[in-house]
């Protein structure tokens, strides 16, 4: 919890501007509960795994990583450097084909003529959570679709697909790993 008092510092006060954070409102039970991963017995936070279509159109990340399940499993698999990143030739081709609202493609090539896997947040994340997710595997250098990554992909089963991921990214990736 926080130190007594914190919200009476003019400098919070100042940054807050005006708004008091809802978990201020919360007891130390509520608080904790909303902390740990869900599951059956903490349902303080509930993923529905039965979304249609429309309802997970607007997810981005949700798209991307059917993109990339789609292509893995079109090209028997998306080759990979020896560091373990995806090649630039599958880079420059998912620069052209992923959704990234808010990211500025342009922007990234302005300052880059060669862009790899890393330099490409919406790749490098969606990549990344995937195999996390235990989507992908990789197999002589290559990101090989799992057999849950197929039955997902063959399945239309999206909306699983969103609960697995937003689990994963807030529960089992560690997100400072993205702060370059």
């Amino acid at each position: 919890m926080v130190a007594p008092g914190f919200l009476a510092n003019p400098e919070v006060r100042r940054w807050l501007n005006g708004v008091e954070p809802a978990w201020t409102m919360l007891e130390f039970d509520s608080f904790n509960a909303l902390h740990g991963e869900p599951s059956a017995n903490n349902q303080a936070i509930r993923l529905k795994a039965n979304l249609t279509e429309a309802e997970i159109s607007g997810s981005a990340i949700t798209a991307n990583a059917l993109l990339l399940l789609r292509r893995a499993t079109e090209t028997g698999g998306l080759k990979l450097t020896a560091t373990g990143n995806l090649s630039r030739a599958v880079v420059e081709e998912m620069c052209g084909i992923i959704e990234s609202p808010g990211y500025d493609k342009d922007e990234l090539f302005r300052y880059q003529k060669v862009v790899n896997e890393p330099d490409f947040i919406p790749l490098h994340f969606v990549r990344v959570l995937t195999q996390a997710a235990k989507l992908f595997r990789t197999y002589r250098r290559k990101l090989m679709p799992t057999p849950l990554g197929r039955r997902i992909l063959n399945g239309e089963q999206h909306g699983p697909l969103q609960a697995l991921l937003l689990h994963v990214a807030f529960w089992r990736l560690n997100l400072g790993y993205f702060d370059r």
